[in-house]
């Protein structure tokens, strides 16, 4: 299937092409290397990606100000004043059903303008596995990828594990690249990789957690670009 998949794409890339079809290679790269998130680059806009309507989600934005790929990026901007407490979350959210659980997530991301108003401020990437009976009696099981900002579980939940990929010192000013191998991580993490699911929900994250007012301003913008999920 996935010969016959290449095949057929690199038939019918030249005919649109030559058709005036505006195609974004980027897009068709991901099409025939097997990429389960769509628009992953963020050359098309806002669609598929999401964000969580609750109080404490911030929206995102494509820019063209930064880019690890492409024009386009995603930015999400982490803002809080120094009486505000509890959680904030800046974010971009992507849902897929394969019918065989990912082994790889990749792409890359970029801090500017950060400053620190609590100890639990970080980015990180979330997979969330829905629907698996190995789950029970939990909802779903999930891995949490700190790629930095901290060194230790920010939070606790009885159905998530914490994979650190970065320590608390950030890189600013330039692009950072993450490869994520999810079937070793949640065979060291839950003992198991998933094989049963009905979907898969991949968040990308800068936020805080602080129990108290955080101590000072809340500032930051992080980019996400050239995104993957596949084999």
């Amino acid at each position: 299937m996935d010969l016959l998949r290449r095949h057929l794409w690199m038939v019918l890339l030249p005919a649109l092409a030559a058709a005036g079809c505006a195609i974004d290679r980027q897009e068709a790269r991901s099409a025939v290397s097997g990429n389960l998130l769509e628009n992953a680059s963020f050359e098309q806009g806002r669609a598929p990606w999401f964000v969580l309507v609750t109080p404490n989600w911030e929206d995102f934005e494509v820019t063209d100000q930064y880019a690890a790929h492409g024009r386009y990026s995603a930015r999400l901007a982490l803002r809080a004043e120094g009486s505000a407490r509890s959680t904030k979350i800046a974010g971009v959210i992507q849902e897929v059903s394969p019918r065989e659980f990912p082994g790889r997530l990749s792409g890359s991301y970029r801090i500017e303008g950060w400053t620190r108003g609590t100890a639990k401020q970080y980015v990180q990437v979330v997979v969330i596995v829905f629907g698996d009976p190995s789950a029970k009696p939990y909802p779903n099981h999930q891995v949490r990828y700190v790629l930095g900002g901290v060194d230790k579980p920010p939070l606790r939940f009885i159905n998530a594990r914490y994979s650190f990929v970065g320590g608390s010192e950030l890189q600013q000013g330039g692009w950072v690249r993450f490869d994520l191998d999810l079937h070793a991580d949640f065979q060291r993490l839950w003992g198991y990789v998933p094989k049963e699911f009905s979907k898969i929900r991949v968040l990308f994250e800068v936020r805080y957690d602080a129990k108290k007012a955080i101590e000072t301003g809340v500032s930051a913008d992080v980019y996400f670009d050239n995104l993957y999920l596949g084999k």
